[in-house]
């Protein structure tokens, strides 16, 4: 493992590069977490220890405001994530000298943002979202949530700046991944993204799987299934 030091807009974005060689042409994952989460994750530990086994780099992050990365949450948005997610696509790139095909997977709010990113790029290969909403405006409803309590009033005044149906054509190469017991993030947000996003793409509804796909055994599941797809087309 080897950790990543990134510069946004005079913030620090701390991550750790997993790689299964010195090899910088080989296929590479960056993981994004969700909305309070953190790349401490279980989920992403879980992932990057099982994709570098199987010879796929694995970059996990902590966007600005969250786990060890600069910033405060309150003042986090889609947006300032948009930003972080291409900032670490460029450290990639530039700074670590990566030549080899990138991939994105991302959880929850993690999803959203890494969509966001494949839409306005071409360097990435392919994209897999897990228990990620299609349509973020129902979170304004989340304000009382205590998991909520330390967002601030921006996030959801950018809310309105983002919307997956219209991006949706240049979403392609793209694995969902949903439990259908999610208690966050219903069942039909991965049905319509899966609807709007182009060939080749797929659909994965675990059906006893929660949000946080708390269960070891379902976790593991949604962790083949990625590295199945991202063998498919990180070539």
């Amino acid at each position: 493992m080897t950790d990543v030091r990134i510069s946004c807009r005079g913030q620090r974005i701390c991550g750790v590069l997993h790689r299964p060689s010195p090899d910088r042409k080989g296929p590479c994952v960056i993981l994004s977490h969700g909305l309070v989460s953190s790349m401490e994750s279980p989920k992403f530990r879980l992932v990057a220890d099982t994709f570098v086994r199987e010879g796929i780099a694995a970059l996990r992050f902590d966007f600005r405001g969250c786990g060890s990365s600069d910033g405060d949450l309150r003042d986090t948005t889609v947006s300032g994530r948009v930003e972080d997610l291409e900032a670490v696509l460029e450290h990639l790139r530039h700074d670590l000298g990566w030549g080899g095909p990138v991939g994105l997977l991302g959880s929850s709010m993690g999803g959203y943002v890494s969509l966001l990113v494949f839409a306005k790029r071409e360097d990435i290969g392919a994209v897999c979202v897990w228990a990620t909403p299609f349509d973020l405006e129902g979170l304004s409803e989340l304000r009382e949530d205590p998991d909520m309590a330390s967002i601030g009033p921006a996030f959801y005044e950018d809310l309105r700046n983002h919307d997956l149906s219209s991006i949706g054509p240049r979403i392609h190469h793209l694995l969902v991944i949903h439990g259908q017991r999610d208690e966050v993030v219903p069942e039909f947000h991965a049905r319509l993204i899966y609807a709007v996003g182009c060939e080749p793409k797929g659909l994965h509804i675990l059906p006893d799987a929660d949000h946080r796909f708390t269960d070891p055994a379902l976790r593991i599941q949604a962790t083949e299934l990625s590295l199945q797809w991202f063998r498919r087309f990180l070539r």
